[in-house]
């Protein structure tokens, strides 16, 4: 397992261009270009946050991080490549008019189009020898603009002197090419940092999503205040027996003592921190309801969230028709985030299920 976990099963995949001319297998610019990639990765081992670094090279010392000799030689490049998170790109005249280094790049991006994931902050160039052709899109900005990258030669002896820092190898090397390298290294940290978060939320959307889509076991608030007992237990009673788990056991009191309100609605966010979903029970008391969308069904699911850190959809629980169902006050509830559900029809019970499965689906698009 890498740092970054599924769907990867590498951090980071360097693409380089061998540079042998002659087909012999052997040249300056491949042994440089292996000597980077074993400099970038003990560097980047050396922050302790990633213990689990992995780094695809086609010749890498360690196996599984590199091409095995005895399987196919293209079909594994695609599967290796397209299991990494990074794109390191050793960026030369011979890797632009590279058929393979072209075949890697598009194997990369495709692939990650099927992870659903931009490519913005994950392609890493390193500028090791000044080029004249245009780069790829996956390259470029909107405008054209190439990525800036990392420079390792000499800008001010390009014409003379176009070969990179410490050629024809860098191993140890300190001084230019050392610093233009941890430079490399601390932004490389950092995008694997902001990815593995990205990865984590997702994951933690998905499980979100598969547990509103559940069948049963799941869990719905149904707030009502205690003058509207009768019409909470008619809508309790309903989603229990359509499966659902009801919390909390009673409605909530009404209390004039701000230091007991204060009591109540911190109990009302613990409960609802742990459910599923948040139903309002919208009664003939219209204003009531106002300050229920705001205070419950805003300020406490927020603080739910928070806590929590799952979706907690939210609805009203129309159960008086017309004179509550405006449109000002609907269009409110829309502004806040919140749906709304009419009772008042003979069965009213399967649409919560439904919304709560579009809620999950809205859980896995973000």
């Amino acid at each position: 397992m890498c740092f970054l976990g599924e769907p990867f099963k590498h951090d980071l995949f360097v693409s380089y261009s061998h540079g042998d001319l002659d087909g012999s297998g052997k040249s300056n610019l491949k042994t440089w270009s292996q000597a980077f990639a074993r400099e970038l990765e003990a560097e980047l081992r050396q922050n302790v946050k990633f213990p689990d670094l992995k780094i695809f090279l086609d010749q890498h010392h360690r196996p599984g991080q590199a091409v095995d000799p005895m399987e196919a030689l293209t079909e594994q490049l695609r599967a290796d490549i397209g299991a990494a998170g990074l794109l390191i790109v050793l960026m030369t005249p011979q890797y632009l008019r590279s058929n393979w280094c072209g075949d890697e790049r598009n194997w990369w991006v495709e692939c990650q189009a099927k992870h659903g994931l931009a490519l913005n902050g994950r392609i890493a160039i390193a500028r090791i020898w000044p080029t004249e052709d245009p780069w790829p899109e996956a390259f470029v900005d909107q405008r054209g603009e190439p990525l800036v990258g990392f420079t390792f030669f000499d800008l001010k002896r390009i014409e003379t002197r176009p070969q990179p820092y410490e050629w024809p190898d860098p191993t140890g090397a300190k001084g230019p090419f050392r610093e233009a390298l941890l430079d490399m290294v601390g932004r490389i940290w950092q995008h694997l940092a902001a990815v593995k978060e990205q990865l984590t939320e997702r994951a933690r959307r998905r499980a979100e999503a598969e547990r509103l889509s559940a069948a049963t076991g799941r869990v719905i608030y149904l707030h009502a205040r205690q003058t509207h007992a009768e019409v909470w237990e008619r809508a309790g009673d309903a989603l229990v027996q359509r499966g659902f788990v009801v919390m909390p056991s009673e409605p909530d009191p009404v209390e004039r003592d701000p230091n007991r309100a204060r009591e109540i609605a911190a109990r009302r966010v613990e409960t609802l921190s742990g459910c599923d979903g948040l139903l309002l029970v919208g009664a003939e008391d219209g204003r009531a309801l106002d300050a229920d969308l705001v205070v419950v069904g805003r300020q406490d699911r927020h603080l739910a969230r928070a806590r929590s850190e799952r979706l907690l959809p939210c609805a009203v629980l129309d159960t008086a028709g017309p004179l509550i169902a405006t449109p000002r006050r609907k269009a409110m509830a829309r502004a806040l985030d919140i749906d709304w559900i009419d009772t008042t029809q003979v069965i009213w019970t399967p649409e919560v299920g439904s919304w709560l499965i579009e809620a999950s689906a809205v859980a896995e698009r973000v």
